[in-house]
């Protein structure tokens, strides 16, 4: 559940860099200025008279770049670089790249495809972990594949081909009260015929917002025709097969009138490591792409997961930080040291043993936590692990996983990855 958000222009109270590795403070937009250290996807078919064109300067068939949003992080797509580190006596960091729709998520190198098995536990762990409390992982998806039904758990998301696609528009607009801040300032969105990539997404830039939309979308917790749009995330996840890109909207509700309304729109580029821009949220409050971080039932099935996984904890437990890779926080925790802040990395020890009787599901899932981790990445309940609704979920996977408690994790230390050269703190790359 997302909650109040802070973000550019307001008052960011400081910015962590990997934890305890160097301090850092934001400046008065939330930027960095301190030191650094497809099995339940649905397809859009070929209907409609919508393009993907490359736009001016621009042959790949990617979104033509309008802003000044990263698209290359500064750092290279292409190995994990972990022969330096091993050589400096670092855990080695070398990752394998997992794949959707014929799409690479994410470089191998990106810090949510590498393994953190080797990395110490953080000096605050205790602390950390005594914030969290003590709680069962709990699974949030479900085997209820109807986005109608009251049981439709989970975060599902779209396979779109952009390229032939009729593109929808979008109103940056809401009814609830609560969300009260001005959302265009950090998102993206495409305008024109070229369907023109745009950051930021002001009315002064873009009047008629447009993304990748099918016809009848798979909207997290279905799609509500409510006009009173009811609180909730509403998430709207695009995987674009054709450019191997991702769109991600919030607070998704149709338009009465035409199109859809939001409240939040990222767009990223699966090639790059490049990360949003400091200060900036996405459709997830730390900034994060979703996608890549959720659990996926045929990834579960194949008996290994591959990428790092997302989990929220009660909001007044995150502190008001954020550490690498997240770009943005929440305002309702204190900023008190011994609170996690926003991005912080979490994994299962690694004297847990795995139950001999967990299945092939259970197995992967919580070795993909010993091995990848977990990232916060939201406000919301306790040790909730977000994945997508499938059939496919075997239902003593929920049983199995959710024995395992808070008691099993630990905080994990990042600092190692700053101190090696070639880090960028715009960039998630693992040296």
């Amino acid at each position: 559940m997302r909650s109040r958000a802070i973000g550019r222009g307001a008052a960011v109270l400081s910015l962590l860099l990997l934890g305890s590795a160097c301090g850092s403070s934001s400046d008065a937009t939330g930027n960095p200025t301190g030191a650094a250290g497809a099995s339940s996807g649905t397809t859009a078919g070929a209907a409609g008279d919508g393009t993907m064109t490359a736009g001016a300067g621009n042959q790949s068939g990617q979104p033509a770049t309008n802003g000044g949003a990263s698209t290359n992080g500064g750092a290279s797509a292409n190995g994990g670089g972990s022969t330096q580190a091993e050589q400096a006596g670092m855990p080695s960091t070398s990752g394998d790249t997992p794949t959707l729709a014929g799409c690479a998520i994410l470089p191998n190198n990106h810090l949510f495809n590498t393994p953190i098995a080797g990395f110490p536990a953080h000096e605050s762990s205790g602390e950390f972990m005594k914030a969290v409390g003590a709680h069962n992982i709990h699974l949030d998806l479900g085997t209820t594949v109807d986005p109608q039904s009251a049981e439709y758990y989970g975060i599902p998301y779209n396979v779109v081909h952009g390229k032939t696609i009729a593109w929808q528009t979008a109103t940056f607009t809401t009814t609830d009260t609560d969300l009260d801040w001005d959302p265009t300032q950090e998102a993206d969105c495409a305008v024109g015929a070229q369907h023109q990539l745009t950051s930021p997404c002001t009315d002064a830039a873009a009047a008629k917002p447009q993304f990748p939309i099918p016809a009848t979308p798979l909207v997290e917790g279905g799609i509500v025709t409510d006009s009173a749009q009811p609180y909730g995330d509403h998430h709207l996840l695009l995987l674009d097969a054709d450019t191997c890109s991702l769109w991600e909207l919030y607070h998704t509700y149709r338009d009465p009138k035409a199109g859809w309304n939001i409240f939040g729109a990222a767009y990223f580029d699966l090639k790059s490591n490049a990360l949003r821009p400091a200060g900036w949220t996405s459709a997830d409050a730390a900034g994060f792409p979703i996608l890549p971080l959720l659990l996926r039932a045929d990834e579960a099935s194949s008996g290994a997961i591959h990428h790092a996984l997302r989990f929220t904890i009660d909001s007044s437990k995150i502190r008001t930080q954020y550490t690498w890779p997240a770009r943005h926080l929440t305002g309702n925790g204190t900023g008190s040291a011994s609170l996690p802040p926003m991005g912080q990395a979490f994994r299962i020890k690694s004297s847990f043993v795995i139950p001999s009787k967990f299945n092939s599901q259970s197995r992967a899932i919580v070795q993909a936590l010993k091995t990848y981790g977990m990232y916060l990445a939201d406000g919301g309940s306790s040790m909730y692990i977000q994945g997508e609704p499938s059939a496919s979920w075997a239902e003593d996977t929920f049983s199995q996983v959710q024995s395992v408690s808070s008691s099993e994790f630990e905080a994990v230390d990042l600092s190692q990855i700053a101190a090696r050269a070639g880090f960028d703190p715009d960039s998630a790359a693992v040296p």
